[in-house]
């Protein structure tokens, strides 16, 4: 029988489901007009409040109590092709078909601007890391994954002050809470009759952001935001199908990222802004996976994740009173360095963005905002060897796009 017990875990519990749009596995999908602009000068754009992800010193340009609902349908792609999967010391190809295992998702957002004395709150819910991928049961990288579903949900209390009739300030705390479920085939010798791994875990962690907003004189705003890295220590079981072991408990702790933002708004005339923005992504703190069950040794998994910065630029034009024109480009980078270190649950690659937006200003407490962005990610190739064998090479190549479809309703009353 060809299994390490040691090793099984660590590649079913991977926080790592295919990135659909942002970095690693992180979701920026967080405001419809902001996607018109593939989020450029989004830490500086104040148009509503769901600044308050970017930079919560933002809600001071919100003059009025808000709300903000929206919504994004992410519609990814990775097709995989073959190129002689194999098995290590034995000469002989793995059996099984390519496939594209890329799941539509859709990621809600929700947005609420108060105010109290001279203090502007604010509250969002979020999901900032998350996606969906699933396999045929039979293809050719079954021996590392087949289905991946992470889901996470922050919430994000905030408050913002003028430090300076120029200068704002704001903060946050961030209540994340993730649910994993991850399942892959385990060969037991033959190809024919695989054992069947099943684990679950979820976690909830803590973080903080911040952020500085200033005004400057000829109209321009400039805007700089932090949100802090957030350990998750998640719990769950483990369930074996046709294999000899026991079910079991499983742990594991894992840092999500720390990211900073500098953003720029400038008036160009009376109708038009250019915007622009730089991300960094600390991603290097996923540096390696630890997994410890109940009753047998840690399994670690190196990752060697680097930080990876995105840069976009884009462009607003008040056509008219109701309506308001958006376009933007960017260009995201993936912290995986090498076709090595690439899994199926992460095919990521860097990406180009190209947006375009509208929004319509209904009445004077009402507007509606609608995005479209294509992401090219182009042909990236993996050489992973399966973790819990040390035997299994996947070995090809993914090509993978995404499209969005964001939409938000913004109520000022």
């Amino acid at each position: 029988m060809r299994v390490s017990h040691t090793k099984l875990l660590w590649a079913a519990l991977s926080f790592a489901p295919l990135s659909v749009s942002a970095s690693g596995f992180a979701l920026i999908e967080q405001s419809a007009s902001g996607q018109g602009v593939s989020y450029a000068g989004a830490a500086a754009s104040a148009e509503d409040a769901s600044i308050m992800w970017f930079n919560p010193a933002g809600l001071t340009k919100i003059k009025s109590n808000q709300l903000i609902a929206a919504g994004h349908v992410i519609v990814p792609s990775a097709e995989f092709t073959n190129n002689g999967s194999y098995i290590l010391s034995e000469d002989n190809l793995i059996v099984g078909d390519a496939d594209n295992g890329a799941k539509t998702s859709f990621v809600p957002n929700f947005y609420w601007k108060g105010k109290y004395q001279d203090i502007d709150v604010g509250l969002g819910v979020n999901v900032p890391f998350g996606s969906s991928i699933d396999y045929d049961q039979d293809w050719v990288g079954r021996y590392h994954a087949v289905y991946t579903s992470t889901k996470t949900i922050n919430i994000n209390p905030a408050f913002a002050v003028k430090l300076h009739p120029q200068v704002s300030f704001g903060a946050g705390l961030n209540i994340q809470y993730i649910d994993v479920n991850l399942t892959q085939k385990v060969d037991l010798g033959d190809q024919q009759n695989d054992g069947y791994v099943d684990l679950q875990a979820d976690g909830v962690g803590f973080g903080f952001n911040f952020g500085f907003l200033y005004d400057l004189d000829n109209g321009a705003n400039i805007g700089f935001s932090y949100r802090s890295q957030i350990k998750h220590h998640a719990t769950g079981d483990a369930d074996f199908t046709a294999m000899p072991f026991e079910d079991q408990g499983i742990e594991s702790t894992v840092t999500l990222p720390a990211s900073a933002s500098l953003s720029l708004v400038y008036p160009f005339n009376d109708k038009m802004n250019l915007l622009a923005d730089a991300t960094w992504t600390g991603w290097s703190s996923f540096d390696e996976l630890r997994i410890e069950f109940d009753n047998k040794e840690d399994s670690v998994q190196p990752e060697e994740w680097k930080d990876v910065m995105r840069y976009s630029v884009g462009a607003t034009y008040q056509y008219s009173p109701q309506w308001i024109l958006r376009t933007g480009v960017a260009y995201d980078q993936t912290p995986i360095p090498n076709a090595e270190l690439r899994t199926p649950r992460i095919p990521d690659s860097d990406r180009v963005w190209l947006s375009f937006g509208a929004g319509y200003q209904w009445n004077k407490d009402l507007r509606i905002d609608f995005a479209y962005s294509h992401l090219w990610g182009g042909t990236e190739q993996i050489e992973a060897v399966s973790a819990d064998t040390g035997v299994h090479v996947l070995q090809g190549s993914f090509d993978t796009k995404v499209d969005i479809v964001s939409a938000q309703l913004v109520w000022n009353y």
